[in-house]
């Protein structure tokens, strides 16, 4: 107890970090809820100081990008991994992310923009989830590779941290309704430009919700498996998504799937891929798979 006291950890594995994090997901989840179901719903306001806006969708998005950072490394503290390197790699992977997510939105809903300077330069014209998903793990597979770090064992941080700060990305999406579906009388549908509709975002929002609090519960019994995380996160994520994206509205399709369907389709195939991976390995070694604790 005394060494856990001194370290600021609590004898149940928590830090004072933890609290002040599950209170603003608290807060921020909390807020949006009772703004769409109990004050009347719409798009959330701005904030405003003085003459300075500020853009609910921005300020949850850099909400989010500072939780997943904070997770990574509550993750490389709690199993012993290299975080001082690690944090080095991810300003490039942050970054990748955030490029391809951008290019990525552009190529798949107006291509005809690809080249277009004000299109280009225009961060607020659209990212794509999938668009920043593959030009993270495209750098840090770069950077880990480089560093000697194995491949497997360093992802799941990663994952964990996409997992967790994308609920507060998602929350600034259903702050705005970026992303409205078909209309509905389902209990959990909100009011959409005077509309009963479904909110992806805001189904999002729970989804990587279950999925946060269902490898946090995982990770406290246990370290998984090196991909584990991988394995599960994908392989939930996937196919919930490619339905998801059957309630769209106005959404470009191509061959008959969304851009998000089709993304769906090889991250489900890593996810399966890191699955079996996991599975022969355990075989291999004499073990029984483990499966996840919840």
């Amino acid at each position: 107890m005394a060494k856990a006291e001194a370290t600021g950890r609590s004898a149940s594995g928590l830090v004072p970090g933890d609290g002040i994090w599950a209170l603003i997901l608290l807060v921020v989840i909390g807020l949006l809820v009772l703004h769409n179901f109990a004050w009347g719903g719409g798009p959330v306001p701005e904030l405003a100081l003085g003459p300075l806006r500020i853009s609910n969708f921005g300020l949850l998005a850099a909400l989010g990008l500072l939780f997943g950072v904070y997770l990574v490394h509550r993750w490389c503290v709690r199993f012993g991994l290299d975080w001082q390197t690690l944090q080095v790699g991810l300003i490039a992977i942050l970054l990748s992310g955030g490029v391809f997510a951008h290019l990525v939105s552009i190529a798949a809903y107006y291509p005809q923009k690809l080249f277009d300077p004000r299109v280009l330069f225009d961060l607020g014209s659209g990212n794509s989830l999938f668009g920043g998903m593959l030009g993270g793990a495209l750098s840090a597979i770069v950077f880990l590779r480089r560093r000697g770090l194995p491949s497997w064992r360093y992802i799941d941080p990663l994952v964990y941290g996409l997992v967790g700060g994308n609920m507060l990305g998602r929350a600034g999406c259903f702050a705005i309704h970026d992303h409205p579906g078909k209309t509905s009388d389902f209990f959990m549908a909100v009011e959409i430009g005077g509309i009963r509709r479904h909110d992806l975002g805001f189904y999002e929002i729970w989804l990587m919700l279950a999925l946060f609090v269902g490898i946090s519960w995982w990770a406290r019994q246990r370290r998984p498996a090196d991909g584990a995380v991988l394995a599960l996160a994908a392989t939930v994520y996937a196919p919930v998504r490619f339905l998801f994206d059957c309630l769209r509205v106005k959404e470009i399709t191509y061959a008959g799937l969304t851009p998000g369907q089709w993304f769906a389709l090889p991250l489900f195939a890593v996810g399966a891929w890191a699955l079996v991976r996991l599975v022969r390995g355990q075989r291999r070694e004499g073990r029984r798979p483990e499966p996840p604790p919840f």
